[in-house]
């Protein structure tokens, strides 16, 4: 058996055990050892494994080794033949690295080393730009970062050497960092993408590089727009562009995770360039007729209040407390907040929503209703429960059907640019990016389920 030594951490080995009358054989990458115990980063399955030594132990050098907790990184070569394209990094799984120590994760990838996952890219897109103004997981992320996003993506937009711009992203806000882009810059006029992965690089399931490949491939359609390009399937098959004010993500670790809500996609892209339009291709095409528009403002005083069975209402009086200039409702079905009136008395009872949503009215507070149920619009006129809520000043914007998460993103734009009630209602209403769908069509909801 070697006597190992410093020398050999990183080094592929390969160890033999005794168990019974049995040999087995561990082959992988000495991450650490003492006399009686060492570390492999397992050469197969990537994952760590401690084992025991003992005197019928035996350890075989192999020729290879790697450099534990360095990823490779891309030397980008331009090739103008090429779409040019900006590429901005901001952390997430994609951008991760294994810890070959703890065997986690963590975010330390530069843009260029996220790029090496993906060699395949030099021959899709010349990238002229990269940038990497933030480093962080998408949960992190809030306002001040989505400013200085927009300022970069804004700079390749007004740039005419540029064709598009990808952007890598954490997947749990990746929806929300697509839908500030989309009302922060108007008149957006080239494809804007946002990609993300829900597997590391370090896994064989890592999904991250088809989601470039796709996106890349998309960028030489010339679609002016904010969308994510994600997979379409648990498969390494294609994947899906969407509108990112319509996309939700809906599970914590599937590959296909983002579909579109109360819309289709716009096409389905495949790592060979091949593209299937869902939506009309030649509407999608048209441009803006002014040039981009930068107007990234936002306000942060608007708050998400979800209702529940038994909700304590007197939670709005921390908003009024705090000076809260909007809220979003996410409220059951239609719309609905838990009323509690008694026809008999003419009155409410207690841990009814209604006098308490009149009292954030008066005080000036914005309430936006819309449904926790994802698909389908809100619709004030049905019931009555429902008119209450509209009496208290609740607005259900013409049954609109955007999502809460949307509506919480276009309310904080909103309240940054107007001073007047009936002018953030308007702009509310209007369908800015796509956000509110003109009609119900059955084959948005049928789409996924």
């Amino acid at each position: 058996m070697i006597k190992l030594s410093e020398k050999d951490i990183g080094n592929l080995i390969e160890v033999t055990k005794k168990k019974g009358n049995q040999d087995v054989v561990y082959k992988g990458y000495l991450i650490e050892f003492t006399d009686s115990f060492l570390k492999l980063k397992l050469f197969d399955i990537g994952y760590n494994i401690g084992i025991n030594i003992d005197s019928l132990t035996t350890i075989a050098r192999l020729d290879e080794k790697i450099v534990l907790g360095k990823p490779p990184s891309l030397d980008i070569k331009s090739n103008p033949s090429l779409p040019t394209i900006t590429y901005i990094g901001t952390g997430g799984t994609i951008g991760t690295h294994v810890d070959y120590v703890t065997g986690g994760v963590y975010m330390c990838r530069t843009p260029q080393e996220i790029l090496a996952t993906t060699p395949e890219l030099a021959n899709i897109v010349n990238i002229k730009k990269i940038e990497s103004p933030i480093i962080k997981p998408s949960e992190d992320l809030g306002f001040l970062d989505w400013k200085i996003i927009s300022e970069k993506v804004y700079d390749s937009l007004v740039d005419d050497s540029i064709n598009g711009i990808i952007i890598t992203h954490g997947t749990d806000f990746l929806a929300y960092t697509g839908t500030a882009l989309s009302f922060m810059i108007e008149n957006v006029n080239k494809p804007v993408l946002l990609v993300g992965a829900q597997r590391s690089p370090d896994r064989a399931s890592f999904d991250g590089a088809l989601n470039l490949i796709c996106a890349a491939q998309f960028v030489k359609e010339k679609i002016p727009g904010v969308f994510l390009v994600m997979h379409g399937s648990i498969n390494d098959d294609y994947c899906y562009v969407l509108n990112a004010t319509k996309a939700k993500k809906f599970h914590t670790s599937r590959r296909d995770t983002f579909q579109p809500v109360n819309d289709v996609p716009i096409a389905r892209v495949y790592s060979d360039g091949k593209i299937e339009y869902i939506k009309n291709k030649e509407l999608l095409q048209m441009l803006p007729k002014n040039k981009p528009i930068l107007k990234n403002e936002i306000s942060d005083k608007v708050g998400i209040l979800k209702v529940y069975p038994d909700s304590d209402p007197s939670i709005i009086d921390w908003y009024i407390e705090k000076k809260y200039k909007g809220l979003i409702i996410e409220g059951t079905g239609l719309g609905h907040v838990p009323t509690k009136y008694d026809r008999d008395k003419n009155c409410f009872l207690e841990k009814s929503w209604i006098p308490f949503l009149k009292k954030a009215n008066d005080n000036g507070i914005i309430l936006i209703m819309c449904s926790q149920s994802i698909f389908g619009r809100v619709n004030n006129l049905v019931y009555a429960n429902l008119r209450f809520a509209s009496e208290a000043g609740v607005e259900y914007l013409d049954q609109h059907d955007m999502l809460p998460e949307t509506a919480y993103i276009k309310l904080s734009i909103a309240l940054s640019r107007f001073s007047e009630k009936d002018d953030i209602l308007n702009y509310m209403k209007s369908n800015v990016s796509g956000e509110i769908s003109n009609k119900e069509t059955p084959e948005s909801f049928n789409f996924v389920f």
